[in-house]
């Protein structure tokens, strides 16, 4: 998706031109003025935002406007579904880490052409914007790209006290910080950093139940006050004492069939990011498993579930157990119920009545069954590794 332009070192052999000597030297009145200039100069439509995407100039469109800048521009902002597209994407985060330039690939779903981006810094105060570059019409040379970096020192200059400091980071903005681990204490709460709060991430699928929105957030704002909507995903962070009690709270008041799931509570705000990993892959085991973590919530609660994708991706371990082709096969010759019967047996701990129950037989019926797949297999399911091994492989859709 994307890649860091080539930083190179080497002397380009030949002296800076004119041109790019003379912007650097010229003095502009204003910020649209600078933008302006810099667009002629490069041949490429040029925009300038905040550090919170606002826009603050633009030069002409020219031919190589897009639809994506279209829309910023009458906005007045980034369209937030671009924002949030770009912060899974990893270009905020390797933006905001790194004054080097950013070739980023179009991104045709939103409108989104190829683009050079880089950040505007101001010493200690870090990123307090960004340019755009079009690359629609044409290309920048890997020397172009690096001269951008003394452009964003000039443009630093014509950033007010307004577009610094004025506009807050918004609540969208500080979550995706810490769920990409990096955010500063100065975005956060000093009673959140304390060791004594659990912390965790909380996700709302959304995607079937867009109707829901509304009352999932009236819900979540009452424990939460950093929470968003990416256009699928309904995502918050949830600080308290023992998160369990109002992510429980949560998870009771909606409707069984819209997926909640949270990511293992920490103590430490450097494991949000890890959190809500976790609460992604909840939320595709809840949807792959939906009978044995219907009523689950957070990572851990997976159990063995939890090493299933794993489990899968190796190769060595793709071919399920023996016996199972056994019974399978036996089932199929004889219209019996051995495999699904060991299954039960599995998901009940070995417990006789309740799989009995389950199965809806008698427990005589039950325990000929048991010696039947004894006799066929010789499994010994007394021993844990080998129950763990045929409960993992009946949950394993791999051949």
């Amino acid at each position: 998706m994307l890649y860091l332009g080539e930083g190179t070192k080497e002397k380009v052999g030949l002296a800076m031109s004119d041109a790019y000597k003379q912007f650097l030297n010229q003095t502009h009145s204003h910020l649209d003025s600078f933008a302006e200039s810099l667009g002629k100069l490069l041949a490429c439509p040029i925009t300038i935002e905040n550090k919170h995407h606002h826009l603050l100039a633009y030069s002409e469109h020219g031919e190589g406007t897009d639809s994506a800048r279209v829309s910023t521009i009458i906005g007045r902002k980034v369209p937030d579904k671009l924002i949030h597209r770009f912060w899974k994407d990893g270009i905020m985060t390797a933006l905001n880490q790194s004054p080097e330039p950013l070739v980023i690939a179009g991104i045709e779903e939103f409108g989104l052409g190829r683009r050079v981006a880089l950040s505007i810094r101001d010493g200690a105060n870090g990123v307090i914007g960004y340019i755009w570059v079009s690359e629609t019409i044409r290309s920048l040379t890997v020397f172009e790209q690096q001269w951008l970096k003394k452009v964003a020192v000039k443009a630093s200059g014509y950033f007010s006290i307004y577009d610094r400091e004025h506009l807050k980071p918004t609540k969208e903005e500080k979550l995706w910080k810490i769920i990409t681990n990096t955010y500063t204490t100065a975005d956060l709460p000093a009673s959140w950093l304390s060791a004594d709060t659990e912390k965790c991430i909380l996700m709302v699928d959304l995607q079937n139940f867009a109707e829901n929105l509304i009352k999932v957030e009236q819900l979540i704002q009452s424990f939460s006050s950093i929470y968003m909507f990416d256009g699928r995903y309904f995502i918050a962070i949830f600080v308290h004492s023992t998160v369990a009690e109002p992510v429980g709270k949560v998870h009771q008041s909606l409707h069984n069939e819209i997926p909640v799931a949270c990511g293992n509570p920490f103590t430490q705000f450097e494991s949000m990011a890890k959190s809500y990993e976790q609460a992604k892959m909840m939320l595709a085991l809840k949807k792959r498993f939906k009978d044995e973590l219907s009523k689950e919530l957070f990572y851990f609660q997976a159990g063995a579930m939890r090493y299933i994708v794993p489990y899968e991706e190796k190769a060595y371990v793709m071919s399920k157990h023996p016996a199972l082709r056994v019974l399978e096969k036996y089932d199929e010759q004889n219209q019996t119920y051995l495999l699904k019967t060991l299954d039960e047996f599995l998901k009940k701990d070995g417990h006789l009545a309740m799989t009995a129950k389950a199965l809806h037989i008698h427990s005589n019926s039950l325990q000929y069954r048991m010696k039947r797949i004894s006799e066929l297999t010789n499994l010994d399911l007394k021993k844990p590794n080998e129950r763990i091994g045929l409960y993992l492989d009946l949950r394993n859709q791999g051949e």
